[in-house]
């Protein structure tokens, strides 16, 4: 449709209005009004606005900073910044396109053939008769007369067809009517001998469902392939064996099981969707549509199981299908620790002391989210796999089941007993209350045969099975099992493995299985549970936090809606389909993931490691020899005490810490309304000291007596540099100020005098004296505040463990908010002193006392800083636990240091036995933390390096595959050729994998920060975060060079894990067990082969800046 284009020039200057009005930049543009070829319609635009200039904020810079980087900002485009604003300029211009689409475009005046060129439509009509046009939305948008529509469409006959009719609109129509024959076994091209039977067949495509006309081939090529792979061949699965009336193409199976496994779509949904893009008004039954739902169901279930299949090799098993082993179709964790695949030579033989670097860690729960319904009057629908993926072999599973009925597990954990009670509670019309499951603890891949179902809550029945069967063919020397109820489970458990199918049963004599508490769950146990118990004070765990299964519950929660009301065997094919892609995510993300986690380790290990490294050199040898030994002990038997915690007959009492609180106020009380007689100058000290002290208790509401007249006259005598300062303070005051408030008055003791009056206006050795004051006070606060905090400390984990009810609950919180308040006004009083110290004997002075911060003064564990947060933490641990007399929820994952106040000079000296059980309750869980990020760094490293051993096990093995594929003679050379094919993409997909993550990994830290942030600035304003930025589940989205500690030591840190312990490079001619191609240049030395013989060296172990 042609358009008529009239400009009109903008008015005159003198009528247009102010420059900043909306009218003046209107009347400054070009209008121009289109109308149309018939009159009938026009519309008005707007061409050439002038833009009004945007009025851009300065930044906050001062004139002598230096801007990073000030040239090269990134060009601002309003298109980018603001497209909704740009899209009104065009969206009548949008609209009017989308309308024009609805005609015959630039064919309105001459409608003819884009392919033969022949005229069709009105003006065909002239001639030899009208003729019928067609265009194809896949094809394009070109006319297309009868005879070339029917020729191009022979090979497509899945496109979506329109006519023009009644010479005024488009109309949808099959390729069925228009008479389309597809011929199968040719592709569509034409057959010698085609079937005679011309057959209908509804196939549904991702552009809608559609129904064609075909026939099968009869040729000599159907003396190779039936009816059913002649469906096959040309993509389309069928929905039955027999003369199937439906078929599914297999990109629209691909494209929903993509949409199942990251939209969770269920099928019901996609099915409804394909039926109205195909006809918008057949849901009205204007327009009928054959019923595709259950056929859909059927395929797209069959489907993903074939494809998990395939990828699991098992077209390439010449003995097929059927001898698939159990678990087998679970796609493995590539970072754990498979014997054979990714295992160096000679790992058994290391040291005991570096077993951890091969150990399996494994994470058991349950879920109660994935219940399933009791239906009645259901069929047999068994799963397609039974036993081959992740979930066990349900026959052998009820079997073993039947024996514990009646069976009930009991639990002395109270918090847990009532968890366990509520959710089995409501049972009630399912089969199925939940599942249970077995990940690696460490990358959340669910373990082959590591899902099964609950019928009646979490019961050892089941879990027992579950964790045994996850566990398979495994056979290392170390476990490690991550269980929010290890605390019961674990009691018994080789008793009840010989309960077990003898198939499944191991033995467990020879080998190390800790059992411990996931670090967030434990802090819903028993106090005493929760030490004895914790995940993050088991050795060689590094920092694994057992979380991970928490957050695979939370993906397959998704489709806990869908699977409730299918068939068991669905159900079990849907959640293991999810499962599949969950998996397969997860080790494509290894490169990624251990990468991050490897740069926050080495900073954590390097802050850990000289935090340590200034604590422990202030303990003397004989001490750290007999802790350290009291760990050792208790690491090799649970039953000793237990170093990491308080004794239980060690601290005070209640009643004394209320005594000891009631008798220093009093004598405080005594002090401070005691006369003041400044008879000497070690009086007058005193006094202004108390006059400190009392001004810091006025500040903080406590109210005392003025003592300001009697110092006043003292000062006279002892600093008249004082009394000239006040002077020159009154002066300087206007006289309508009113004087300070006492509490706020200046002292003017010899510390806060200016440099030239302490030399001039102090009598006698009066600052010398201030100073040794001062210095004994600095170093009698620290010791009150160490008494004070193990009193607090002793007191909370008192509470915790005996004291129950709302009032003494109550009772015991105010004590401790008593004690924290204490705590507060002592580190006052010493950064008061310690301040006035260093002006009298300068800032070098005393380097052991150093300024008190909040941190400092935070027992680890506290929820608040005076505790009250650990109030509302109980509450929230309780409420999201569902759990009664939940612990406090503390700060999981926050990496700590020990506090310095433990360690400072005196604190050792001090006679009280209880003190120093504090103190080694700190430097114990200060090692801990140290040692556990020393294992975090070795664990990546070999993580990294069994990744790289595992892709190259799967190259090696897909290749193998490729080459006995050309060498079998029970299938076809299609045959040979499909599964050759298929091999080779498989291992070129894994080789390009392992050069990818090597390229990831072969950088330092500065590199690779800088690769994940993209941050290229040269200015890192580095600050070191105080607490860190590691958490157990290393849960950040970014990170940033600022919030890594201790940069300036390891930003050249490297983490390569393919380095030797001499960084000598050679060429590598490995095996394919060491997971290097042949003739690859590489790290020689221990970093993929080699393991260490001795406790000098660890596998794999890197020099780095910080060793």
């Amino acid at each position: 449709m042609s358009r008529n284009l009239f400009r009109f020039k903008p008015p005159s200057r003198a009528s247009v209005p102010g420059p900043s009005s909306r009218d003046y930049l209107i009347a400054n543009a070009d209008r121009a009004i289109l109308i149309s070829d018939d009159g009938i319609r026009q519309s008005k635009h707007l061409h050439n606005i002038v833009r009004k200039k945007r009025r851009v904020r300065v930044d906050a810079v001062s004139g002598s900073e230096v801007l990073v980087q000030a040239g090269n900002k990134r060009k601002r485009y309003a298109s980018s910044e603001e497209p909704m604003s740009e899209f009104h300029e065009v969206a009548q211009l949008y609209l009017d396109e989308t309308v024009r689409a609805h005609g015959l475009g630039y064919s309105t005046s001459s409608p003819c053939c884009a392919l033969c060129k022949q005229a069709v439509g009105a003006e065909a009509e002239r001639g030899s008769g009208r003729r019928r046009f067609f265009r194809c939305t896949d094809c394009g948008v070109f006319l297309q007369c009868l005879e070339c529509c029917l020729a191009r469409h022979n090979l497509a006959p899945l496109h979506t067809l329109e006519e023009w009719v009644d010479n005024s609109r488009w109309r949808r129509l099959t390729l069925k009517a228009i008479g389309v024959v597809y011929q199968l076994g040719h592709e569509g091209f034409e057959c010698k001998f085609p079937d005679p039977l011309l057959r209908s067949l509804t196939v549904v495509h991702t552009n809608g469902i559609h129904q064609i006309q075909y026939r099968y081939c009869k040729c000599k090529r159907s003396d190779t392939c039936n009816n059913l792979q002649q469906l096959h061949r040309n993509h389309w699965f069928p929905a039955t064996k027999t003369d199937p009336d439906t078929a599914v193409t297999s990109q629209v199976l691909d494209l929903y099981r993509l949409l199942n496994v990251v939209g969770n779509l269920n099928a019901r949904d996609f099915i409804t969707s394909l039926e109205r893009l195909t006809d918008a008004t057949h849901s009205t039954g204007m327009n009928w549509l054959p019923d595709t739902y259950k056929a859909f169901l059927r395929v797209s279930r069959q489907s993903a199981f074939l494809q998990r299949a395939r990828r699991r090799a098992r077209a390439h098993d010449p003995n097929g299908l059927q001898a698939t082993k159990e678990g087998e179709l679970t796609p493995n964790c590539w970072p754990c620790p498979h014997d054979g695949r990714n295992l160096p030579p000679g790992w058994r033989d290391v040291a005991k002391e570096y077993q951890y670097l091969y150990r399996l860690i494994v994470a058991l729960d349950a879920n109660f989210k994935l219940k399933n319904r009791i239906r009645k009057n259901e069929i047999d629908d068994p799963s397609l796999g039974p036993g081959w993926g992740s979930f066990v072999e349900p026959r052998r599973y009820k079997k073993h089941l039947r024996k514990y009925v009646a069976e009930k597990d009991i639990s002395t954990c109270i918090a847990f007993a009532a968890l366990t009670q509520k959710e089995t509670r409501n049972t009630a019309g399912l089969r199925v209350s939940g599942v249970g499951g077995c990940v690696c603890a460490r990358h959340e891949c669910m373990r082959p045969n590591g899902l099964g179902d609950l019928q009646k809550g979490e019961r050892y029945a089941n879990m027992d099975y579950i964790l045994v069967s996850a566990l398979g063919d495994v056979d290392l020397k170390e476990y490690t099992v991550s269980y929010d109820i290890a605390c019961q489970w674990r009691k018994n458990f080789k008793t009840r493995m010989e309960k077990l199918p003898k198939a499944l049963q191991r033995d467990f004599d020879d080998v190390l299985v800790q059992c411990g508490l996931p670090v967030w769950h434990a802090l819903a146990h028993e106090e005493e549970c929760t030490n004895e118990n914790n995940l993050s004070l088991l050795s060689g765990v590094g920092k694994s936090d057992g979380e991970g299964i928490e957050r695979l519950w939370a993906i397959l929660n998704g489709i806990a809606f869908q699977t409730k009301e299918m068939s068991l065997g669905n159900r079990a094919d849907t959640v293991e389909d999810r499962l599949d892609a969950h998996n397969f995510l997860k080790n494509l993300g290894q490169g990624d993931a251990l990468r991050r986690r490897l740069i926050v380790a080495i900073a954590e290990r390097a802050r850990q490691v000289d935090a340590f490294k200034e604590i422990n050199k202030t303990i003397s040898t004989e001490k750290r020899n007999e802790w350290q030994t009291q760990i050792d002990a208790f690491l090799e038997d649970r039953t000793l005490p237990n170093p990491y915690v308080m004794k239980k007959q060690n601290g005070p009492s209640e009643a004394d810490i209320r005594a000891k609180l009631r008798a220093e106020e009093q004598a405080e009380a005594r002090e401070g309304q005691a006369p003041l007689h400044a008879t000497s100058a070690t009086a007058f000290l005193t006094a202004g000291l108390q006059l400190e002290e009392t001004q810091r208790k006025i500040r903080a509401g406590v109210a005392a007596k003025s003592q300001l007249t009697a110092d006043r006259q003292s000062k006279e005598v002892y600093t008249p540099g004082s009394v000239r300062m006040l002077a020159t303070e009154a002066e300087r005051r206007a006289d309508d100020t009113p004087a300070p408030a006492a509490e706020r008055v200046r002292l003017w003791l010899p510390s806060e005098l200016p440099q030239e009056e302490r030399a001039s206006g102090c009598k006698g050795n009066l600052v010398e004296m201030e100073a040794r004051l001062r210095e004994s006070q600095s170093t009698d606060s620290l010791s009150a505040i160490r008494l004070a905090l193990h009193s607090k400390r002793h007191l909370i984990s008192f509470r915790h463990g005996n004291i129950g009810g709302q009032v003494r609950m109550t009772r015991s919180h105010s004590i401790v908010d008593q004690l924290g308040i204490r705590v507060d006004a002592l580190a006052a009083k010493y950064n008061d002193a310690r301040r006035a110290l260093l002006v009298l004997r300068g800032e070098g002075y005393a380097p052991h006392l150093r300024k008190l911060e909040k941190e400092d003064l935070r027992l680890e564990g506290e929820g608040g800083e005076h505790d009250t947060e650990a109030d509302r933490s109980d509450r929230a641990a309780a409420k999201k636990l569902g759990s009664i007399g939940g612990r406090p929820l503390r700060e999981v994952g926050k990496t700590s240091v020990l506090s310095w106040i433990w360690t400072a000079r005196g604190a050792l000296d001090s006679e009280e036995e209880d003190l120093h059980e504090s103190l080694r309750i700190e430097w114990s869980r200060a090692k801990a933390r140290k040692t556990r990020w020393e294992e975090e760094v070795d664990l990546l490293r070999e993580e990294m390096r069994r990744v790289i051993r595992y892709l190259a096990w799967e190259v090696e093995t897909w290749e193998a595959r490729a080459a006995a594929a050309e060498m079998r003679a029970d299938v076809t050379q299609e045959a040979r050729s499909g599964l050759r094919g298929y091999a080779l993409a498989q291992a070129a997909l894994h080789r390009e994998l392992s050069e990818h993550f090597r390229k990831e990994w072969s950088m330092n830290v500065n590199e690779a920060t800088t690769d994940l942030t993209g941050d290229v600035t040269t200015d890192l304003r580095k600050r070191g975060l105080a607490g860190g930025v590691a958490s157990s589940s290393y849960g950040w989205l970014q990170l940033t060079k600022d919030q890594i500690p201790h940069w300036d030591t390891i930003q050249n840190a490297p983490l390569r894990p393919f380095s030797s312990a001499s960084g000598i490079e050679a060429s590598v001619h490995a095996t394919p067990m060491d997971g290097v191609e042949q003739g690859v240049t590489a790290q020689a030395g221990p970093s993929l082969g080699d393991v260490p013989k001795d406790s000098n060296a660890k596998a794999g172990d890197t020099p780095t800046a910080l060793e």
